[in-house]
């Protein structure tokens, strides 16, 4: 895919989990203190969640589920926010971090 040479082409043969389990790069960041594992997806699945989620502009958002389906996709550690999304934070109150999280994610994959 021309203008993304850090992101192998997926082989259409390949399927998105196997993409993850082969090919994707993974990294480390911190925020507010606590220390998240990313793993790339795809940028077809990537762009695909963006649709759904209204986030390119053409139409409706739905920032809640772009947030709660990028945390479960993309964090893989701690498991407990691979588990919950969203929930993990709502249950302490936070809105920070995530706000945080969701940039340092969106960071990683254009890298």
């Amino acid at each position: 895919m021309k203008g993304y040479p850090n992101w192998p082409n997926k082989p259409k043969s390949l399927s998105e989990r196997g993409y993850r389990k082969f090919m994707a790069k993974q990294k480390k960041v911190t925020v507010n203190g606590e220390e998240y594992t990313l793993q790339s997806v795809s940028p077809t699945w990537y762009f695909g969640v963006n649709d759904d989620c209204g986030m390119t502009g053409g139409g409706r958002r739905d920032t809640t589920k772009y947030i709660d389906t990028m945390l479960k996709n993309v964090v893989i550690s701690p498991a407990e926010v691979k588990a919950d999304g969203i929930s993990y934070f709502d249950e302490k109150d936070d809105i920070k971090t995530p706000e945080k999280l969701i940039k340092a994610i969106e960071t990683f994959l254009r890298e």
